[in-house]
């Protein structure tokens, strides 16, 4: 007989579609097609390659089927002895020997001896996706389970067998991973109108490259979501046509090729060459970042005093006596010890860290550094005041760049409101008169660092949608009357296009009577004529000018609520979406957008501590999967 006529008789064909003309069958969990030819044997590797859960479940299933099976053939055979004697006479010396035996000691039960040895199968999968998500939530190394003290650990859970290293890291991570992509996928094509993303490049400590791109969008029920897109291994020169390459291909695995509205990265030139030219999109260079190289080059007129001030505090972290000298000065005045902090080229504000925390400590500085017999540099009164005043002018440049590196809420909307602000913020030094003529200086260099940075930032159209738009800025948020004016003026004809597109637009005039029925000596026929005398001809574009004149009218949404918390934009258009229907919609396709690339650098911070020193052979694939998994899983399982 055939396999195109064979009958489907095993459990397998539960989980596969046959295709007798191809000889394949299809995956009825990933879909993939597998060659069967005349045994199932590809089928079943298949599973235990990829769906080791299912394929547990399949051999727990089969060894049942067979067990029952055996019980019905055995049943009505009488029962056999072959260690009973042949006759009867050997009985009284066994019944002898049992009689006179001496009674066996109580032994105490072992814990386990009260409870069920096996667990269900059921069971089984939801420990080792607990186990699983461990290694993916807090990066532990797969060859955990190979640990001695992790497997005495394990014994506590009766009837639970670990699983190896081989099947965790394959197996499961490979199932859980098809099932994550399928469900993100599906809910990014369901959800999805726009979506701004933000991408950057690392590589590892072993010189392996990757690159991230993480996607952010606003739903219809207005909820904020971030999705990782992909964290991948990045081979070849990092030229702006390979990086193009590289991210293209992303966004068209996702199908997102035309929904993709705005992309921020580092200021480095290959990758905004690859968005701008290769890509062709709009691209706004990370606000941090900026801000972060304002910072630096204002520091350059300070940096000898820096320099004095590092060089003591790398004495402190080296040597043990001076810092145990300084916690202990600490506790004698009755305050709560702390360390000083040195400042690192690749963290953003540590100088100014540094700085603060110098300053905080002042006095126990003073005191205890001259009881230190080393060649340190001595800070004079003069430069103590300059360090105190520097950390006035820094403080609001720190207090910005660490709220607009969140990613958990929208932060396009500030980057007008902030630019002005900081740039008010440096008026406000320079016009104190205590100032030093140096910390002067370097105010003069960190306004002229904005003004000149930032200098056309309310002419983006990205970025002054997304102000307007917010309902604790709007227009107020504008130092450029004419491009707040400019800007409602794009927002109505924004508004306009989205009311023309509706089917059921119909023109808002006031319905004529019939002419032959119309009495003109009627006081409802009089009052008709007067309405219709003072009403416009309703139109899309009339009708986008009374919603935008509207929503301008209301009040100003406060930055913080009764309680101090503070006001979410997304709730207050939740609130509002049926006052303002045709803004809430374009709120939803032009606001979606973060003015950092800090989500991707999260991403790279969280990928060193994947490929740590433990495990420097882990393979790039894996690496690309922990990542997705780490991020896009939902993080309700915990609950």
């Amino acid at each position: 007989m055939s396999a195109a006529a064979r009958k489907n008789t095993s459990i397998l064909w539960r989980h596969y579609e046959k295709d007798s003309e191809s000889g394949k069958a299809l995956c009825n969990i990933c879909r993939e097609k597998i060659s069967y030819k005349t045994t199932i044997s590809n089928l079943r590797s298949h599973l235990k390659r990829k769906h080791i859960s299912t394929f547990t479940s399949l051999v727990s299933e089969e060894k049942g089927v067979s067990e029952s099976t055996s019980a019905v053939e055995n049943e009505g055979e009488p029962a056999t002895c072959s260690n009973q004697p042949s006759t009867s006479l050997a009985l009284p010396s066994i019944r002898s020997s049992q009689s006179h035996s001496p009674p066996a000691a109580k032994r105490q039960r072992a814990l386990d001896s009260y409870v069920h040895k096996k667990i269900s199968l059921e069971q089984k999968k939801k420990i080792d996706r607990d186990l699983l998500d461990l290694c993916i939530d807090g990066f532990h190394p797969f060859s955990l389970v190979e640990e001695r003290s992790f497997i005495k650990y394990s014994q506590w859970i009766p009837g639970y067998k670990l699983p190896t290293r081989k099947t965790l890291s394959n197996s499961l991570l490979q199932e859980a991973y098809t099932q994550t992509e399928h469900i993100i996928k599906k809910q990014v094509a369901e959800e999805v109108q726009t979506m701004c993303i933000t991408t950057d490049l690392w590589t590892s400590r072993v010189t392996e490259s990757y690159i991230a791109v993480t996607g952010h969008y606003i739903t219809k029920d207005l909820e904020f979501k971030t999705v990782l897109l992909g964290c991948c291994h990045f081979s070849g020169n990092h030229t702006a046509t390979n990086i193009a390459d590289e991210i293209s291909a992303l966004i068209d695995n996702w199908g997102l090729k035309d929904k993709i509205n705005f992309a921020v990265s580092d200021n480095a030139t290959n990758v905004v060459k690859a968005i701008k030219e290769g890509l062709g999109w709009k691209h706004f260079g990370c606000f941090a970042h900026t801000l972060n190289l304002i910072v630096n080059d204002a520091l350059v007129l300070v940096k000898g005093l820096i320099e004095k001030v590092k060089t003591i505090v790398a004495h402190y972290k080296r040597s043990t006596v001076s810092s145990e000298r300084l916690s202990k000065y600490q506790v004698q005045q009755q305050q709560t010890p702390k360390h000083l902090i040195q400042d690192v080229e690749t963290r953003w504000n540590s100088t100014f860290y540094m700085v603060r925390r110098f300053i905080e400590l002042q006095e126990a500085v003073r005191s205890t550094l001259a009881l230190v017999n080393k060649n340190l540099p001595v800070i004079t009164n003069d430069e103590w005041s300059t360090l105190s005043q520097l950390c006035q002018i820094l403080r609001p440049f720190e207090e910005v760049t660490s709220m607009m590196s969140a990613q958990n809420y929208l932060t396009g909307s500030y980057v007008i409101v902030m630019t002005r602000c900081l740039i008010e913020s440096c008026n406000k030094i320079l016009a104190k008169p205590d100032l030093s003529s140096l910390v002067s200086d370097v105010a003069l260099l960190l306004k002229s660092g904005l003004t000149e940075r930032f200098k056309n930032i309310e002419q983006s159209g990205t970025l002054s949608i997304a102000t307007f738009m917010d309902p604790r800025f709007k227009i107020q948020a504008f130092s450029d009357r004419n491009e707040a004016v400019r800007t409602k003026e794009k927002v109505r004809n924004l508004v306009a296009g989205i009311i023309s597109k509706k089917d059921n637009y119909t023109a808002q005039t006031v319905p004529e009577s019939n002419t032959s029925e119309r009495d003109e000596l009627s006081p409802w026929e009089i009052f008709d004529s007067i309405v219709s005398q003072g009403q416009s001809q309703g139109t899309p574009v009339s009708a986008a000018i009374k919603e935008v004149d509207m929503f301008l009218s209301d009040e100003l949404l406060p930055r913080k609520n009764i309680t101090g918390a503070w006001n979410c934009p997304l709730e207050w258009w939740k609130n509002h979406k049926y006052v303002y229907p045709n803004l809430v919609e374009l709120f939803i396709k032009h606001c979606n957008i973060v003015a950092t690339s800090v989500p991707c650098e999260r991403m790279f911070s969280k990928t060193g501590l994947i490929i740590n020193q433990r495990r420097t052979r882990l393979t790039t694939s894996k690496v690309e999967k922990l990542m997705y998994l780490n991020v896009n899983m939902n993080p309700n399982r915990f609950k």
